[in-house]
């Protein structure tokens, strides 16, 4: 069984936040594939919606804890080796409405990331990175430092933002069928 992961933080305040941005893309994905609303799971501690995809039994989970503690929910829901495990996050050094695959990396100063490498006892899972980051007049990257690193990334999407993140969920919702089907190498191969 493959296991993927929208982190996020829980609650209505932070449903639509940049921080969010993995859920939201996420969420977008079940609904392009029919897989119908998550429902709660005290047992692994969050929403979860199972389905299948090619021949492979697929569970998506958006944990019940905050981002700092994701990891408790994937070390739960992680049935097989850490190979099957996806996770997808907000990346604020990525611009904002692209996405990067990436495996067996550090967590790049993201809380949630590094809460799921601690729990799991490694780093070697594949990672769906959803570009927030703001772009500057030439196109450039601008990753918000300091305090407004925390505003900027739990501040409200904007509707343009949002667009942008619904816009790029069918070329996740292609990576993620052909990472479950093809593997990862194939997957990434495509899209970085």
């Amino acid at each position: 069984m493959f296991t993927i992961i929208g982190l996020g933080n829980p609650g209505k305040e932070y449903l639509n936040t940049r921080h969010n941005a993995g859920r939201v893309v996420l969420t977008e994905v079940l609904n392009n594939w029919g897989w119908g609303k998550p429902i709660h799971s005290a047992k692994l501690g969050g929403e979860i919606c199972d389905g299948v995809i090619g021949t492979n039994s697929v569970r998506v989970l958006f944990p019940d804890t905050f981002m700092n503690h994701s990891g408790r929910a994937a070390k739960k829901a992680l049935t097989q080796e850490p190979g099957t495990l996806v996770v997808v996050y907000d990346d604020v050094d990525l611009p904002f409405g692209e996405f990067k695959l990436s495996f067996g990396r550090g967590a790049g100063g993201h809380n949630g990331v590094s809460s799921v490498i601690n729990e799991i006892g490694t780093p070697d899972f594949l990672r769906v990175r959803i570009g927030i980051a703001p772009k500057g007049w030439f196109g450039q990257v601008i990753r918000p430092r300091g305090d407004k690193l925390a505003d900027y990334v739990l501040g409200q999407l904007t509707n343009r933002e949002l667009s942008k993140l619904i816009g790029i969920s069918d070329d996740v919702a292609t990576a993620l069928q052909l990472t479950v089907e093809k593997g990862k190498e194939e997957a990434m191969g495509k899209f970085n």
